[in-house]
């Protein structure tokens, strides 16, 4: 009996497929480096390419130090999502005053992060001389207890690792993301991120005209509400001494102070709607409480170089009118939603603390914070008790969330 010989064998064939199988990697990886959706690796930003990168929810502090670390700015903004999208690195009043300036700031991040973004910085001797930092009410309330810091030598700054090469330079994520990149040079409205870190939030202007601001503002705000309301009403654990982002703050500012920087602690401009709903729902002592709380960390901790600056009070920029439902042409100029505030209006509190002149926000020290928290809360509760759209939007949402 006569058997065929087979005319392309096994081995020939996986040889083939492996070979395949590593082009494929290959030429996918390269794609991914070079459009670089995340601006880790530094290659250069092409116009209709790969210039404007996306606003990704993944590897974020990895993306940020990198960057971060390639300008080594001599201003460093660190926050939360307030100041990622409100205070734009690349205001010209840096430029006028010659320094260089970065957004470090990283949405749903606390004061731990930004303390060990700022330890990362200093390993790299890339520590800023000026330094904003915002803290959050929201983050304080509820008093965590602190834990142990974790010391240098066990967190070290994010690097580019074998896990993160396979999963966002040779995979279909990676890939994913570079046609996403792609895709976004022509979008009329896109979720992008600037080279410096800033977030201008552009696709909250086809939200605008979708849906309309009064739509984000309720939205946001009843959302507000309810994890307000999950949260314990103290500010120190229940055991007492200090919180967990206490804690943090203070060692930002010690390792800040250490190496001489000048700090700017800033309170952001909540609009006035926030406010009256703190009130409405029983935090607007808390909240004075707060503020003193963080006047008091400054000048302890600072040695003259913690300057604190609280933008949050009633004034004519945190009372901008929120349009009327149904209303998708009016753009406001100062937010977008109650609790995110626009460049233009971060522009405004940048001056201020750079030493422009203006009326727009109060500087705090140990001795006009109790003045200034009766003037403040006495706005505020003035404000709620006059009849008026505000008042009543304020409480038609505390209404609604307190009866689910």
């Amino acid at each position: 009996m006569t058997f065929l010989t087979p005319a392309r064998p096994w081995h020939s064939y996986l040889h083939w497929m492996f070979a395949t199988v590593v082009a494929a990697l290959f030429v996918v990886g390269a794609i991914n480096v070079f459009i670089d959706p995340l601006g880790v690796f530094g290659s250069p930003r092409i116009v209709g390419i790969n210039a404007s990168k996306p606003y990704l929810d993944h590897h974020r502090e990895l993306a940020r130090w990198q960057a971060g670390r390639r300008f080594c700015s001599s201003v460093g903004i660190f926050g939360n999502s307030r100041a990622e999208i409100g205070f734009d690195p690349e205001n010209a009043l840096f430029a006028n005053r010659r320094l260089s300036a970065f957004n470090h700031a990283i949405a749903g991040s606390d004061a731990n992060l930004a303390y060990r973004q700022l330890r990362w910085l200093q390993g790299a001797g890339c520590l800023p001389e000026t330094i904003i930092l915002g803290v959050e009410f929201i983050d304080f309330l509820g008093g965590s207890s602190p834990t142990p810091l974790a010391p240098a030598e066990s967190d070290p700054a994010p690097r580019l690792d074998a896990r993160f090469l396979a999963e966002t330079v040779f995979s279909l994520t990676g890939l994913r993301d570079s046609l996403n990149t792609i895709w976004l040079q022509w979008a009329r409205y896109p979720a992008t991120r600037t080279e410096r870190g800033f977030s201008p939030l552009y696709n909250y202007v086809g939200e605008v005209e979708q849906s309309g601001h009064y739509v984000l503002f309720r939205q946001r705000a009843e959302e507000n509400a309810r994890n307000w309301l999950r949260k314990p009403r103290r500010l120190q654990p229940p055991e007492g001494g200090r919180s967990g982002d206490e804690q943090a703050v203070e060692a930002f500012l010690d390792l800040a102070s250490a190496a001489g920087s000048t700090v700017y602690l800033v309170i952001y401009p909540y609009h006035a709607q926030i406010r009256l709903m703190l009130e409405r729902l029983g935090f607007g002592g808390l909240f004075a409480e707060w503020k003193k709380m963080i006047v008091d960390i400054a000048e302890r901790q600072g040695g003259g170089k913690v300057i604190v600056w609280d933008f949050s009070g009633i004034s004519p920029e945190t009372l901008e009118e929120i349009p009327a439902a149904g209303d998708r042409r009016t753009h406001l100029r100062n937010y977008w939603e109650s609790g995110h505030f626009k460049r233009e209006l971060g522009d405004r509190a940048l001056a201020r603390m750079l030493g422009e002149p203006g009326d727009f926000g109060v500087r705090l020290n140990g001795e006009n914070i109790d003045r200034w928290l009766a003037v403040d809360r006495g706005r505020v509760q003035s404000l709620l008790a006059t009849p008026g759209p505000l008042q009543t939007e304020a409480d038609d949402i505390v209404g609604s969330v307190q009866r689910r």
